[in-house]
């Protein structure tokens, strides 16, 4: 049962990897395009923290999801912004030797949040401001996951960015935790205006 259980998670980190490189190579090319649906957030934040329950469970963490249950459903690209959470919810258990990461989301005016707050490693001022660039990684970052491409969160903020929302990160500083956050405006799906039939004829 654990080789099988590595298996699946060597297999789903791969997948992961391919994914942020094709979406570099969009990025780049100027084929980044949102496919946007009806999404039910809370849904969306409940499967990736299921996939990344066994990881957690594995390094003894405390892996929280303290849901908005109120929350409307969101006109966005579901994969995308599931990829978004995914790499942020990774990175916290990647980076959290002992503890918990807590989940969060939440409603404020016409916005929605996500937090993911973690006791972790921690993240200096310094570094803070320049995470979100290509191939940027924190300060000793290399030496706890050697395996990092440093490009998932700067796909993550092209993400964010691309809805029309912001995405940051907040820590007190090395060995004190961090919480990294993103907003997006709420949007509902455009109405589409039944055509009328035999409109535009003479």
């Amino acid at each position: 049962r654990q080789v099988i259980s590595d298996l699946f998670e060597s297999a789903a980190r791969l997948a992961r990897l391919i994914n942020i490189f094709l979406n570099v190579s969009r990025i780049e090319s100027g084929r980044f395009k949102l496919d946007k649906t009806m999404v039910n957030m809370n849904d969306l934040v409940d499967s990736v923290i299921k996939e990344l329950q066994v990881q957690a469970s594995g390094k003894n963490l405390k892996l929280l999801f303290k849901p908005d249950k109120l929350l409307p459903a969101m006109f966005l690209d579901s994969d995308k912004i599931r990829e978004v959470i995914l790499n942020l919810v990774d990175n916290a258990i990647k980076y959290t030797p002992k503890g918990s990461i807590t989940i969060e989301t939440y409603q404020e005016g016409k916005e929605f949040h996500f937090k993911s707050t973690d006791t972790g490693i921690g993240i200096r001022p310094e570094d803070a401001k320049s995470l979100f660039r290509k191939f940027v990684r924190g300060t000793g970052i290399a030496q706890i996951n050697t395996q990092g491409s440093g490009l998932g969160l700067y796909i993550a903020q092209r993400v964010v960015t691309e809805h029309g929302g912001r995405i940051w990160v907040e820590s007190p500083g090395l060995d004190k935790g961090s919480t990294f956050h993103f907003v997006l405006p709420i949007m509902q799906a455009p109405e589409v205006k039944p055509t009328v039939k035999g409109q535009g004829k003479k």
